[in-house]
């Protein structure tokens, strides 16, 4: 660390919120935490500055700043109005002491003289020693709250994390970051401490919001999931842990995408489940379900979402999804009408191919209740390979997840084991392992 930061001039305007260089800050911030001389270089500091307030020494601007720095910081708040009730109670008992023929030390020397006054000086004394210890425990900033402070201007995922107010999106890739990291490693930091003396759902949840803010997907879902498995009735845990996946998915390649949407889905509904007035949980599932392309779901989602919140700025961004969504059911609706008019051909080539994936997949499910793994991996070695509607893996990947919104555990459990049978077939014959 260099010895910069530890000059009284550079520890008095960081007090004084005069310090804008973000490695000084980083410096600083490092150092009270790893660093007990320097917490008492700046504890000293700090109460020289609240003395000069006190007394008037401070100028004008540097009053300003002072009185800006009170915000958010109730401890320093608490030792400036305990200086400031010492003085007036000091100068209060000099002016009785000139108007008084008795000196002062004498009248203290009467008043120590007497247990009970004595006695009662102690207690006070030891209640005001116990009042700063509190607040300096119990009025640290809370580390989500100071979270939503630094998003509040723009948030950092698209998705609702929980009790995060509204604002816009921020721009997360290949944009600047306008983050103060500074704030983001002293949070993490403290989290870290309090997750290793005493970690319990809060503080798993909490780490895993703050690696969402920052991007790390891997590690907001390691920490959450950690958090649900503790409280897996908490609504706010699921919902924040489907927002770690939705967002991994957007981090992955596309083949990966569907599995972290799934899962998203999954942990919203559970969310909702639990809390059906979750504002949060409800705006993520209606956009869980509109990536992974299910229109008709998504739309009675952000219909359902605009019945509960009508008029906030959320509303305005679901009203936009659900516009967006109605035009573009319309210009396919116009485009299938034109195709009606102009190609009869390709559409009924595309009933036909529609029809023609039922059948496939009747006959796959038959062959598969039967135990007829030969004919069922026949019906898969036609279709593999193809990214259209026959396709088994699609097939069975949508009939899961539409199981799963309609509560129809043994389809989806079916489905499953089902797209499970192929991925060990193909593990097996052709060390293909994506569907495995």
């Amino acid at each position: 660390m260099g010895e910069a930061v530890r000059t009284e001039k550079t520890i008095r305007d960081y007090l004084l919120g005069r310090v804008s260089d973000e490695t000084t800050l980083q410096e600083i911030e490092e150092l009270l935490f790893t660093d007990e001389e320097f917490c008492s270089q700046v504890a000293l500091m700090e109460d020289s500055i609240i003395n000069d307030s006190v007394l008037g020494r401070l100028d004008a601007d540097e009053e300003r700043s002072f009185r800006r720095s009170l915000a958010g910081n109730p401890e320093r708040s608490f030792k400036l109005q305990l200086t400031e009730g010492l003085r007036a109670r000091a100068l209060e008992r000099k002016v009785k002491a000139t108007s008084v023929a008795p000196s002062f030390f004498a009248s203290l020397q009467a008043f120590f003289r007497q247990p009970i006054y004595a006695g009662a000086f102690a207690v006070l004394l030891i209640a005001v020693l116990l009042s700063i210890v509190y607040f300096t425990r119990t009025n640290r900033p809370d580390e989500l709250a100071e979270l939503r402070s630094i998003y509040g201007q723009q948030r950092p995922t698209e998705t609702r994390i929980s009790e995060f107010g509204y604002a816009p999106v921020a721009q997360l890739r290949g944009g600047e970051q306008t983050t103060p990291n500074a704030s983001l490693r002293r949070i993490e930091i403290s989290l870290l401490e309090k997750n290793e003396k005493n970690a319990n759902a809060q503080t798993h949840h909490a780490l895993g919001v703050l690696y969402i803010t920052k991007q790390q997907y891997p590690d907001a879902i390691r920490e959450l999931e950690s958090a649900v498995k503790a409280a897996d009735t908490n609504a706010k845990m699921h919902n924040d842990l489907g927002v770690a996946n939705f967002e991994m998915a957007r981090t992955v390649p596309q083949g990966q995408r569907l599995e972290y949407l799934a899962h998203a889905l999954e942990e919203f509904t559970r969310a909702t489940e639990l809390d059906g007035n979750s504002l949060e949980a409800l705006f993520n599932k209606a956009l869980a379900r509109e990536q992974l392309g299910m229109p008709r779901q998504a739309k009675e989602s952000w219909t359902l979402y605009l019945q509960k919140d009508s008029s906030s700025p959320w509303a305005a961004e679901a009203h936009k999804h659900l516009q967006a969504m109605e035009k573009q059911q319309a210009f396919s609706g116009a485009r299938m009408l034109d195709r009606e008019v102009g190609t009869q051909h390709a559409v009924a080539l595309q009933f036909d191919e529609t029809q023609r994936a039922e059948q496939v997949l009747q006959d796959f499910l038959a062959a598969y209740r039967l135990h007829d793994e030969a004919r069922a991996q026949t019906i898969h070695n036609e279709t593999k390979g193809l990214l259209k509607t026959p396709a088994l893996a699609l097939q069975l990947s949508r009939r899961y997840l539409i199981a799963k919104q309609q509560s129809d555990e043994a389809t989806a459990q079916e489905s499953l084991e089902a797209l499970e049978f192929i991925g060990d077939f193909e593990r097996d014959n052709s060390e293909f392992f994506f569907l495995s």
